[in-house]
């Protein structure tokens, strides 16, 4: 029978930037705990390293002996003793060696090589996050007997389940098992979530009535137990949960979950939390699907990457409707990385086929910033061709950014389609939002549409009476969400959207708001200490647990008679209480509003309620208003902002019928004199422009990709672009 044994501890780890390491030497490194990665704040290493393990194993005659690795970040190669065993070219997804052969009867060395640097044919190449490195997922020891279920069959357990339902209402579990070392038989037991059985089979089982997986509403799952049976004695066994459960997407309507409409009110997920970084445990996957379930989300968006199956065991158990999708950030043109994509999407699909949640399977997320080409439609619908071969139950889908034009082909490639727009943020207005969504739908009215990001970044440190773009402030975030969530939630067209994100996270790249190496755009910080004002916004219009919460209490310090007090509930009213006076306010959108509440010099205690419950703030009255709520700018690099006082000035140094540091790159890369001048003055930068996404604006391209840029031969380059006419 199979055993299945941590194998997380006891490891030695180096990194080894000058060569890789000898795979039969004993390495002098330091000792390490599993999950771990290597990657710190400040020290983004991308290279090689080396985990060790030295252990003594004597497995019974005809045992067979595997290595789980639940996720190494991102290419591998595996040693014991020296000989290679296997390997792996991909970070998020599990898969086994087996040692058997190459075991010692004595003391054995398992080396395991790890790189993490960007490369061009494994996924991912690029992205707003990191590539953290290190054996960053559990690792089990995996004893079988000589005839098994294949343990290395695409990381999977060796049985595939598929579940559906028939149209006489009748569901369906059917068993695809693979075997190893001989002839057995396969004998499957479903039972219900109060144990019973309720059918067995070898391939195929029926359940004339299943109680069905209804999302947050009854999220039932059943147990299946495959068992391996040979000469009449059980030598191998696995059991997974699975649910019944239908799905459907109507172009006008939106989404359904068994027959029943189901607006999916999203947010998406990175993998990291503050101290761990990536090398999270249960304790972390749970605790942040409980801020989702609290804020009232009923669905998510697992990016940009698979997850550990214990976080789609979560949303199973949880009801939460999933996304589940494949690194693929950037297409080049190499083979290699198209079978890369296939063999991720081939692992990550045959791994959680049995997963209920799992609705969308992603293909591709913003691919068109590098610009869109000819080969990457002919071979996204590789990919969703292949998506379906492996699994037609599910639907297909894509994330585009705003530069790809709604007239696309990307938008005719998957079952469904999704955009990641930041309107009132990165351009444009938030009113261009709802405009965008009328005339996608115009456009293609039988492609239904989703919106898989938008969100603003913020520092919960700043903070405005009068909010806008690119301060920063808490109050800027909240008004972003409470204008933009609307032009979706009253569209039945928009099948689902996901805020982007519901946790700060990490991104080597970013500098934003003077906190380093931080996507802020999370609705709680990056070690889930703090829920920002907007998760109680989503709380207010999503949650059904009554609460009452009065917003901008880390704006304390006021230096005004009068303040707007503004209460987030889900409760039809509120009552406030502030310097002797008492008001009623009907709650709109979720948010009651309170004008000219008066303040005097020094504390302010106010008090909201709604029925029995209260909350409770104070906000003191200073003379001058408090400098440090206020962004200044402390990080080096290009600051276009500063380069000019009033907008005809701005005007001259970015006129519209000759070239500068706001046109595209593609345009200035398909100008002999526009790049004659960029290799002149920054060299570097023309470089980084071979590589780097040709749909930004040059200023855009710099602030992420060359931060470190010069100032005064920015300027220098951009006064030289204004010299070359259109």
């Amino acid at each position: 029978m199979r055993n299945v044994i941590s194998w997380n501890e006891g490891w030695r780890f180096a990194k080894c930037p000058q060569k890789a390491a000898d795979p039969a030497a004993a390495l002098d490194g330091e000792i390490v705990t599993l999950p771990h990665t290597w990657y710190a704040d400040g020290d983004y290493y991308q290279g090689d390293a080396v985990y060790q393990k030295s252990f003594s194993l004597t497995p019974e005659p005809d045992q067979k002996v595997f290595l789980r690795f639940a996720g190494v970040d991102k290419v591998c190669e595996i040693y014991l003793n020296g000989q290679h065993i296997g390997g792996h070219k991909g970070g998020y997804t599990r898969f086994a060696v087996e040692l058997t052969d190459a075991l010692r009867a004595d003391e054995n060395l398992l080396t395991v090589l790890v790189n993490n640097e960007t490369g061009e044919t494994v996924s991912p190449l690029m992205g707003d996050f990191a590539t953290f490195g290190g054996i960053y997922r559990d690792v089990e020891l995996v004893l079988t007997g000589s005839v098994h279920f294949d343990m290395l069959y695409h990381g999977s357990e060796g049985v595939l389940l598929r579940t559906q339902l028939q149209e006489d209402g009748s569901g369906t579990v059917s068993t695809e098992a693979h075997i190893c070392g001989g002839p057995a038989q396969v004998r499957c037991t479903l039972t219900d979530a109060e144990g019973r059985t309720v059918a067995q089979g070898e391939d195929l089982m029926t359940v004339a009535k299943p109680h069905l997986w209804n999302g947050q509403a009854d999220p039932y799952l059943y147990t299946v137990t495959a068992e391996l049976l040979a000469g009449g004695e059980t030598v191998d066994s696995v059991a997974m949960t699975v649910g019944f459960r239908s799905a459907s997407v109507d172009p006008d309507k939106g989404f359904f979950l068994n027959g029943e409409h189901l607006k999916l009110r999203g947010v998406a997920k990175h993998q990291d939390t503050a101290g761990v970084f990536c090398a999270a445990g249960q304790k972390h996957w749970e605790q942040d699907i409980s801020l989702i379930e609290e804020m009232g989300a009923n669905a998510v968006r697992l990016s940009h990457y698979p997850h550990p199956q214990q976080v789609y065991d979560l949303c199973d158990r949880r009801g939460l409707v999933v996304w589940a999708e494949i690194p693929m950030l950037m297409m080049n043109e190499t083979m290699e990385l198209l079978d890369n994509a296939k063999q991720q999407l081939t692992e990550m699909i045959l791994q959680n086929l049995h997963h209920p949640s799992i609705c969308f399977w992603g293909i591709q997320n913003e691919i068109g910033l590098m610009g869109e080409k000819p080969y990457m439609t002919e071979r996204l619908h590789i990919l969703n061709d292949h998506v379906h071969k492996l699994d037609p139950s599910r639907f297909t889908t894509s994330a585009n950014p705003n530069s790809v034009e709604i007239s696309s082909p990307f938008n005719q490639v998957t079952d469904v389609t999704c955009y990641n727009i930041y309107y009132g943020w990165y351009y444009g207005v938030m009113p261009d939002h709802a405009a965008f969504l009328d005339a996608f739908h115009a456009a293609h009215p039988a492609m239904p549409l989703g919106i898989s990001e938008y969100g603003v970044d913020t520092n919960i440190a700043f903070h405005s009476e009068t909010p806008k773009v690119n301060d920063y402030t808490e109050e800027y975030q909240a008004l972003y969400h409470e204008t933009i969530y609307p032009y979706m939630a009253e569209r039945d067209f928009v099948w689902g959207s996901f805020v982007w994100n519901m946790f700060d996270f990490v991104s080597p790249i970013r500098r934003a708001a003077n906190i380093q190496f931080r996507n802020l755009k999370g609705l709680v910080t990056h070690d889930r200490a703090t829920r920002k004002d907007s998760f109680y916004y989503y709380k207010a219009i999503w949650s059904k647990e009554p609460f009452v919460q009065i917003a901008e209490k880390r704006f304390a310090k006021r230096a005004s008679e009068t303040m707007t007090v503004k209460v987030y509930t889900n409760q039809p009213s509120v009552r406030l209480e502030a310097a002797g006076h008492v008001w009623v306010e009907k709650t709109v959108n979720g948010t009651a509003r309170f004008a000219s509440v008066p303040l005097e010099m020094g504390d302010n205690v106010v008090t909201a309620a709604a029925g029995e419950l209260t909350d409770t703030a104070v906000f003191t009255r200073v003379a001058e208003p408090e400098t440090s709520y206020v962004y200044v700018d402390n990080s080096p690099g290009l600051h276009v902002r500063d380069w000019f006082v009033d907008a005809d000035e701005e005007a001259r140094m970015f006129p519209n019928n000759a070239y500068s540091l706001r046109d595209k790159v593609g345009d200035l890369m398909a100008c002999p004199e526009a790049m004659e001048a960029i290799n002149s003055i920054l060299p570097k930068l023309g470089e980084k422009m071979r590589t780097g996404p040709d749909t930004f604006s040059l200023e855009k391209f710099i602030s992420y990709l060359y931060p470190d840029c010069p100032e005064e031969e920015a300027k220098q380059l951009n006064q030289a672009l204004n010299g070359i006419p259109k």
